[in-house]
Formats: structure tokens, C-alpha cells, sequence
């Protein structure tokens, strides 16, 4: 530990921002490059006449108690917790959600419901004596064989591409595996038969969540703050472009900065072999800005990874309630969003008194129609099934205005896994570079994930001469990969 210690973090979410928090409090000299102009990345908290907004809802809810004491320490008195309890909307009647079964066959009609059970017994029937119709690997037939195809031709297929903005035939049963937390008709059944729901780690009823009571970003402020008062240095607004590497290592990062270009030398600062590169910038993205000997199939790995892009749509509302609870999704592909969060249930605090906020979640691909779309039209999209189905009136809308995200979460196409192990298998050779995160592992980690991925990655580095952290271990424990 005698020789020069300097990192380099690529993005400051609360990952990256994490890792920086406790090298810099080690004695290492970090320097973390974001491109905007706040920290926080999609875990980030902005004010817009008086209110303050999310990206999105962040309910935490870990399996860790390390994380939840950790988050509860450092937040004080300026935390809540209680466990939130979404709905869907379905059918014009709101149910529980994820799906309790009493309350998802009373809001079908009772032919629909025999039908939906025959579906289901005829597609169990079929795969039994034909091997064609088994699993294979994509979202649409996973959902088949567990609810038939009755169901999911009214539930979850149409909601399944309007939420990922792809067909389900070109899903991995990884979102299947992942995302439903009740895995089939019976199971459905069952817990309308004895109301027990069997535990799901995406199941929030189940667990209790953790929110910061002035937004998330509470959590990436706190470090920030503690990296800039131990001497760590983060540069906002700054975009890295480019990464040289000098055999297996890299050696330089290109950014550009206030228009300008510039280059940080590893080899003009103490060396390459004293620098390490820990990245949580979109992994495709990272493949692609290095610059040597990279192998095409690398390449073309990265390129066939992409993000799901989202337009966050925030309407203030003149009146302190709007659905009565904190989520509220939406099934049907005529409402044109996925789902709809209060920003005053999830904290009062949020909101000035008397009034709320509400968060619409649409799905698009960075740069099609939607994308550009005038957030005048997108509103009037938006408002015309909510007042068709009286769930709220344009009255009620004092104002509204729009955020988009780029890289909202990774589209598991199937064939995405060998793609990563490509991936991965060349950066193990790369002993100065890390990657991790939801977008630098390419894999639906929550807030309480990274920041456990960002203490796990900062304690690795005193010790990579004795001991490697493989990727792999930075999953989150539910990722099949």
C-alpha cells in the first residue's frame, strides 16, 4: 500500500459515487467524471417550482440489513419507513399488485376466467408430449406454459411490450423470471384459495421500504459531500470519450470539459500500473469508447446491447391526493404509459402543503417518435384515456413538465447472456478497469444493490494482488445469469 493510489469512476449514481466514498476515505486519490451537470445519475432529486421530484419512484426495499442500517445511519431522522402497497388497473377496476388471485379473477368476467383456466390446462397438456412447446428462453412461452395463452393475450403480453418497447418473443424469460411474483396460474389460484402470497423479491408488500423524506437523492448528496470533503475530486458536466489502452491497461481518458478537450495521462501520473478505471457508465457504451486492440466480437457484443429509454411526464396537481396509492400501474395498451407514481404518498415533503405531484412513466427508444415528441402532445396523450376513465381531470393539472432518460434500465433481449460473458471475459484481462451497476453490469439492479455493489468494489481494490471479485458476485442474488 506504499505506491500511488489514484481511480478514476466513470458516472456519479449512487454506485459509483459509493465506491468514491469509501476509496477517498481510504487514502486514495479519485477523480469521478459525470456527464451531467448534478450528481445522482437516475437516482437523483431535482426541484421545479417548489416541488421536489424523483426519476422515477426509489422505493427501497433491500434483503440486506447492511444496506437498510447503513441507510437508516446516515439518513438520521430524515428517513420514513412503512411498506407500499401498488395497484394495477385492469379492466377499469384497480387490484393489487403484483396479481393476488381473488382479485384478479373477480375482475374478469366468469367465461373469461373458465376460459383463462382451459388455456392453461390445454398449453400444460401440449408441453407434456411435445418438447417444441417448452421453454424456450423467451418471456412470451415462459408466461404460455405457467398461464396460458387466454391470459396472457389479455394481461401480460400487451402490457409486456408496452412496458419493455419490444415484442415478447424477442424477451428473455430472465424479465419473466425476474419481474412476475407469481409464477403461474395454480400458484395464482392458490393464493386465492388460502391468501397467503408465497415470497417475491419485487413484491413490496412484502418487505418494508426505506425513502429518504426529500427524495433520493438525499442518498448521493451524502456522498458527494463526504467525497468532497476528504479531498476527492467530481467533475460535473464533463463527458469522457474516449479510454486508451497501452497493452492491457488503460492508460488515458479523453473528456471534454466546459467545450473543451482534455486528457488525464496515467503514464505522466505516476504510471497506468497505479490508476485503476472503475466504470458505471451503460457497459455497451464503455466497450465501445475504448480505443486499441479490442476484438470484433467484443464489439459486436456491445453494439447488440441496448436501453430501454423513458419520458418521465410530472403533472402538479391542485389538490393534496390524486390516486390514493403510491403506484399504479396500467396494463392496457390504451393507456399509452406503464405507470403512475405519487410523489406526495411517497413523502409529504416533496410537495408544498395542500397540493401533489405525480410521476408518468412512458417507454421509448432513444431517438424514435416518442422520444422527440412535444411534451404538449405527450400530455394530451396522457390525459385523454385518464379522463376517459375518470381517474383525473386536466382541472386538476396546475402544471407539467417533462425529464427523459436515455438508459432507463436494460432491454434483456434473448441472447443477451452471451453477449455479457463475451464481454466480460475479455475485461478480466484488463486488471486496471472494473465495471458494475445497473448499467455497467447491464443487469435490473435497485439503489440498495449498487450501493452494496459499491462497497464490495472499493473494498476489492486494496486487495486485488490476493484476491479477484469476479463480475458474476456483483449480481444481485436474484439475477439468473
Amino acid at each position: 500500500m506504499t505506491e500511488k493510489k489514484n481511480v478514476v469512476i466513470l458516472g456519479a449514481g449512487p454506485g459509483g459515487l459509493c465506491a468514491a466514498w469509501n476509496l477517498v476515505q481510504d487514502g486514495f486519490r479519485v477523480i469521478v467524471f459525470e456527464k451531467e451537470p448534478v450528481c445522482g445519475g437516475m437516482a437523483a432529486t431535482f426541484e421545479w417550482d417548489g416541488y421536489r421530484y424523483d426519476l422515477g419512484p426509489h422505493n427501497i426495499h433491500t434483503k440486506r440489513p447492511s444496506v437498510h442500517l447503513f441507510l437508516k445511519r446516515i439518513l438520521g431522522q430524515d428517513v420514513r419507513e412503512d411498506k407500499v402497497l401498488p395497484q394495477i388497473y385492469f379492466r377499469k377496476r384497480r387490484i393489487n399488485y403484483p396479481l393476488v388471485g381473488m382479485q384478479v379473477l373477480r375482475s374478469l368476467p366468469w367465461w373469461t376466467a373458465v376460459a383463462c383456466g382451459l388455456s392453461f390446462l390445454w398449453c400444460r397438456t401440449r408441453a407434456l408430449f411435445s418438447s417444441d412447446l417448452q421453454d424456450d428462453g423467451t418471456y412470451e412461452t415462459w408466461v404460455v406454459n405457467r398461464f396460458g395463452q387466454r391470459f396472457y393475450d389479455i394481461f401480460f403480453g400487451p402490457y409486456t411490450e408496452k412496458t419493455w418497447g419490444i415484442s415478447p418473443t424477442q424477451l428473455s424469460d430472465y424479465v419473466a423470471k425476474k419481474r412476475i411474483a407469481v409464477r403461474g396460474l395454480s400458484e395464482l389460484i392458490n393464493s386465492a384459495l388460502y391468501k397467503k402470497e408465497i415470497y417475491h423479491q419485487e413484491n413490496p408488500r412484502l418487505v418494508m421500504n426505506l425513502y429518504p423524506r426529500r427524495g433520493v437523492g438525499e442518498i448521493s448528496d451524502f456522498f458527494a459531500a463526504g467525497i468532497r470533503g476528504a479531498g476527492g475530486t467530481i467533475l460535473t458536466s464533463c463527458n469522457v470519450e474516449k479510454m486508451v489502452l497501452d497493452g492491457n491497461r488503460v492508460a488515458k481518458v479523453c473528456y471534454s470539459e466546459d467545450g473543451k478537450s482534455k486528457v488525464l495521462d496515467f503514464q505522466t501520473e505516476g504510471g497506468a500500473e497505479n490508476w485503476h478505471v472503475i466504470s458505471t457508465i451503460p457497459i455497451n457504451q464503455m466497450v465501445l469508447m475504448l480505443d486499441g486492440n479490442v476484438p470484433q466480437p467484443v464489439r459486436e457484443s456491445a453494439e447488440g446491447l441496448d436501453f430501454a429509454s423513458m419520458i418521465l411526464l410530472y403533472l402538479n396537481l391542485n389538490q393534496p391526493d390524486a390516486f390514493n396509492v403510491e403506484l399504479l400501474y396500467f396494463s392496457e395498451v390504451e393507456f399509452p404509459f406503464n405507470r403512475i407514481y405519487d410523489v406526495g404518498l411517497f413523502s409529504r415533503a416533496m410537495v408544498p402543503e395542500g397540493k401533489n405531484a405525480i410521476c408518468i412513466e412512458i417507454t421509448c427508444s432513444y431517438g424514435d417518435e416518442v422520444w422527440n415528441m412535444d411534451e404538449k402532445v405527450l400530455f394530451e396523450k396522457c390525459m385523454l384515456p385518464l379522463e376517459k376513465h375518470g381517474l383525473l381531470g386536466r382541472d386538476k393539472v396546475e402544471a407539467y413538465h417533462i425529464r427523459r432518460l436515455s438508459h432507463a434500465y436494460p432491454r434483456f433481449r434473448v441472447g443477451y447472456q452471451q453477449k455479457l460473458r463475451t464481454i466480460f471475459t475479455y475485461l478480466e484481462d484488463k486488471p486496471n478497469l472494473i465495471t458494475f451497476g445497473r448499467q455497467g453490469l447491464f443487469s435490473y439492479s435497485n439503489v440498495d444493490d449498487v450501493i452494496w455493489m459499491g462497497f464490495e468494489v472499493a473494498k476489492e481494490l486494496p486487495y486485488r494482488k490476493r484476491i479477484s471479485l469476479p463480475v458474476e458476485e456483483l449480481f444481485p442474488d436474484y439475477i439468473d445469469f
